[in-house]
């Protein structure tokens, strides 16, 4: 860019105030290149540099009237670093947003899944403890759901404290065979 000469400059930002387009045009072709440059350096694309500078020019066009510019140079550039600097607050929020809505679906998924399985190993060990004698199955169900002691249930069912050990011993040994055999199957 062949920086204008400050005169020029003056002229210009004069006759784009009063909607001179010819000079809007000449401000256009001065600076646009450097300004594309610069976005480019500043942002790593193409795309986004040439819509940040066309969105800078635009806004010069519809503002013409309204707009105090001692520099015309420092305007410009200072535009495009506000721009840029939009531009990267827009990208971070939006990546926050994409990890909060990837660890928010994640966690989800976990959770449900992880209820899903827990559903399954509470019906699989439901299955497994239906499966026992009636005796076996009210002995597992004293001591593991209602927390009795081996001596509590000795004395409720009247039988000995071996007696429960045996049918608690057994019903776990059937509720493993019933999990490993269904991760099997899975």
């Amino acid at each position: 860019m062949t920086p204008l000469a400050p005169e020029k400059s003056i002229d210009l930002v004069e006759r784009l105030k009063r909607g001179d387009q010819l000079a809007y045009e000449q401000i256009y072709f001065s600076f646009s290149k450097a300004l594309l440059i610069t976005a480019y350096r500043k942002t790593g694309d193409k795309v986004v540099a040439e819509e940040l500078v066309q969105n800078i020019f635009i806004s010069l066009w519809e503002k013409h009237a309204e707009l105090e510019i001692n520099n015309l140079n420092a305007w410009l550039f200072g535009a495009l670093k506000l721009s840029v600097i939009n531009h990267i607050r827009s990208l971070v929020s939006a990546n926050k947003y994409m990890e909060y809505q990837t660890l928010t679906y994640s966690e989800h998924h976990e959770e449900t899944s992880n209820l899903v399985d827990l559903h399954d190993l509470t019906s699989i060990i439901e299955k497994s403890i239906n499966s026992l004698p009636e005796k076996t199955q009210e002995v597992f169900r004293l001591s593991r759901y209602q927390n009795h002691s081996t001596k509590d249930i000795s004395a409720e069912l009247n039988i000995s404290e071996k007696a429960v050990e045996y049918h608690i011993t057994r019903s776990i040994k059937r509720i493993k065979e019933y999990i490993k055999n269904f991760y099997i199957f899975l």
